[in-house]
């Protein structure tokens, strides 16, 4: 049972912004790959024996851990400042959010293949998570019933995670009852990941 009976704003918004706090690892990662071309740092991974997916999966192991490390103080933030109860298994939460930077993570793994320099990346990555979690994802009103808007929107990692946390916060969902949103997250990464490491090319260009 659903624990905002009063419909306090504050109690349902909380957890959906988690999904956008959450993708500034993603934006970090992106930011990151895309400086090291920028300074030329490719040139000295070209000497060494470092496979292209051994670099691309320290990076990103890097970032999905310091991902779930930033979950756990969102979460300490909106309990303990924000008063928003939580009833889920912390477990769930860790298991599911790890789902979610992965999926996020992945996404920027292949926008930093595409782009050149910073800023394009800073730009394509809010681009994809910021401002569509606003307005497609299900944050401030429901995923529309429009086919097209719907395709985009569930295209998204923020829009299954916002269905994730709010399950998790609002009524104490497990794993089983968020499975189909936490596969998704887990094919987002997935198709991310290895067209990423089709993309890659550990050579200057």
């Amino acid at each position: 049972r659903a624990i905002n009976e009063s419909l306090q704003s504050l109690i349902s918004m909380v957890p959906g912004l988690m999904a956008v706090v959450l993708c500034m690892p993603a934006l970090g990662f992106a930011l990151a790959l895309a400086r090291e071309k920028e300074l030329g740092s490719f040139e000295s991974l070209i000497v060494t024996p470092v496979r292209g997916a051994e670099y691309l999966l320290g990076k990103l192991l890097a970032y999905e851990v310091g991902g779930v490390i930033s979950a756990v103080l969102a979460l300490l933030v909106a309990t303990l400042w924000f008063d928003v109860p939580f009833r889920a298994s912390v477990v769930d939460f860790l298991v599911l959010t790890a789902a979610y930077v992965a999926a996020s993570t992945g996404v920027s793994l292949v926008v930093a293949s595409l782009v050149r320099n910073q800023q394009t990346a800073m730009f394509v990555v809010l681009m994809i998570f910021f401002v569509p979690s606003f307005f497609l994802a299900g944050l401030i009103r429901p995923v529309a019933e429009e086919p097209l808007a719907r395709a985009v929107a569930y295209v998204l990692p923020p829009t299954h995670y916002i269905h994730i946390s709010r399950g998790l916060f609002l009524k104490g969902l497990g794993l089983s009852s968020l499975r189909g949103p936490a596969l998704s997250l887990l094919a987002i990464a997935l198709v991310c990941q290895i067209a990423s490491l089709l993309l890659f090319d550990k050579k200057l260009t």
